[in-house]
C-alpha cells in the first residue's frame, strides 16, 4: 500500500511536470505570435515615402512645371505658324452693306483671278492650234450662286460668308503661288465649285473639341500632280506658297487647314485620235513626220500619195503613231478636296495623364 502510494505521487507529480512544459510551450508561441502580429501591425503604420521636405517639394514644381509647358507647347502646335481663321474680320452692321463694302467686288476679282489661271490644254505638235472640245457644255453657276447669297444675308450668317471669302482668297493665292513656280505644267487650274457646311466643332461638341471648323467641298482641275501639291501646301504651308499674293494684295493667311480627303478621277478624254489628213495638208504633214524621223519619200506632187498604199501609207501610219503612242493628248483630272479651315478651339478642356509619383 505504501508503494501504491509512492508511485502514485510520483505519477502525479510526472503529470504536473509535462503539463507545465505543455503550457511553457504553448505560452512561448502564443507570445511569438502576438508579436509577430504586433510587427505586422506596426509595419503597415509606417507610412511608404518620407515626409514631404524641401526636395520633394522642388520635384513637385518640376512637374507643375512641365505639365504648364506641355499645353503651351501644345497649344503652339496646334494654332501653326500663320494667323487664325476667326480674326481680323471687318464688322458689317447689315447684309447690304456687307455686300456692298466686301462681297461684291471681293467675288468679281476672285472670279478674275481663278479664270486667269485656266489654260487651254496643249495639244500635239501635229495638231498644234486646235482645242479639245468636251461633249456637252460647262455651266458655270458657282460665282453667281455665291452672289446671290451674298446679297444681302441676316446679320448673324454675315461672319459666315466673310469666312467662305476668305478660303476662296487662301485658296486662289495658293494656286496663283504653284503656278508661277510651274506646277501646273502648263495646264492650268479650273475652279469648278466651292461647297461650304456650318461653321461648328469638329468633334460631337465643343467642349471635347480641340479645333472649331469650316468644312468645305472644293471641286477642281488640274494635273494629279498640281492636286497633290495644292493639298500639301494648304495643310502644310511653305514659302512657296506664303507671302504677297500675285496682284499684290494681302497673302496667305496661313490658318490651319485640315484634310479629310482628296481623289481624283479621269475626265472625258479621247481613247483614240484620228487624223483626216487633205490634199492640201499631205506636203506639210508629210515634212512634219520627217522631222521626227519617218523617212516619207515625196513624189513631185504630194497630192498622189495614196493612203492606202506605198508612201502615203506611210504616212498614215507614222501619224497614226505619233498622235496615239509617241506625243499623245494630255487632259487634267478632276479633283476633290474635303478640307476644314479651322481655328484653334479655346474653350477645349485639355486632360493630362498624372504622373507616377514614385518615379
Amino acid at each position: 500500500m505504501d508503494n501504491l502510494k509512492k508511485n502514485l505521487h510520483f505519477v502525479v507529480f510526472g503529470a504536473g511536470v509535462l503539463l507545465g512544459i505543455i503550457f511553457v510551450v504553448v505560452g512561448f508561441m502564443y507570445r511569438s505570435g502576438v508579436e509577430q502580429s504586433l510587427t505586422d501591425a506596426e509595419q503597415k503604420l509606417n507610412p511608404k515615402g518620407p515626409v514631404d521636405s524641401q526636395g520633394t517639394l522642388e520635384d513637385a514644381t518640376d512637374r507643375f512645371k512641365r505639365f504648364g509647358k506641355s499645353l503651351t507647347d501644345a497649344e503652339s502646335a496646334l494654332k501653326g505658324g500663320g494667323q487664325s481663321f476667326t480674326s481680323g474680320f471687318d464688322k458689317r452692321d447689315s447684309g447690304l452693306e456687307f455686300y456692298s463694302e466686301e462681297a461684291n467686288m471681293g467675288l468679281k476679282r476672285l472670279q478674275e483671278r481663278f479664270d486667269a489661271m485656266v489654260k487651254i490644254p496643249p495639244m500635239p505638235d501635229l495638231v498644234a492650234g486646235w482645242q479639245f472640245q468636251r461633249p456637252g457644255a460647262d455651266r458655270d453657276t458657282f460665282w453667281s450662286g455665291q452672289q446671290n447669297e451674298m446679297a444681302n444675308p441676316p446679320k448673324e450668317r454675315i461672319r459666315e460668308m466673310q469666312m467662305r471669302l476668305r478660303v476662296l482668297r487662301e485658296l486662289a493665292t495658293t494656286c496663283e503661288r504653284l503656278i508661277a513656280a510651274g506646277a501646273d505644267g502648263g495646264y492650268g487650274v479650273k475652279l469648278q465649285n466651292v461647297k461650304f457646311d456650318a461653321y461648328a466643332p469638329i468633334a460631337s461638341n465643343e467642349a471635347d473639341s480641340p479645333w472649331m471648323g469650316l468644312p468645305c467641298q472644293i471641286f477642281l482641275e488640274c494635273l494629279p500632280s498640281f492636286a497633290t501639291l495644292l493639298t500639301s501646301e494648304l495643310a502644310n504651308p511653305t514659302a512657296l506658297t506664303m507671302g504677297k499674293a500675285a496682284d499684290g494684295g494681302d497673302g496667305r493667311i496661313g490658318f490651319p487647314v485640315l484634310l479629310e480627303m482628296m481623289q481624283a478621277e479621269m475626265t472625258a478624254r479621247p481613247a483614240a485620235i484620228r487624223y483626216d489628213i487633205s490634199n492640201q495638208d499631205k506636203a506639210a504633214v508629210a515634212r512634219k513626220m520627217n522631222d521626227k524621223g519617218a523617212g516619207i519619200v515625196l513624189p513631185p506632187d504630194p497630192k498622189d500619195l495614196d493612203p492606202n498604199d506605198g508612201e502615203g501609207r506611210k504616212l498614215v501610219d507614222a501619224v497614226d503613231k505619233n498622235l496615239n503612242e509617241d506625243d499623245r493628248v494630255v487632259l487634267p483630272v478632276a479633283v476633290a478636296l474635303k478640307v476644314r479651315a479651322a481655328a484653334f478651339n479655346t474653350n477645349w478642356k485639355a486632360v493630362k495623364a498624372a504622373e507616377d509619383s514614385n518615379q
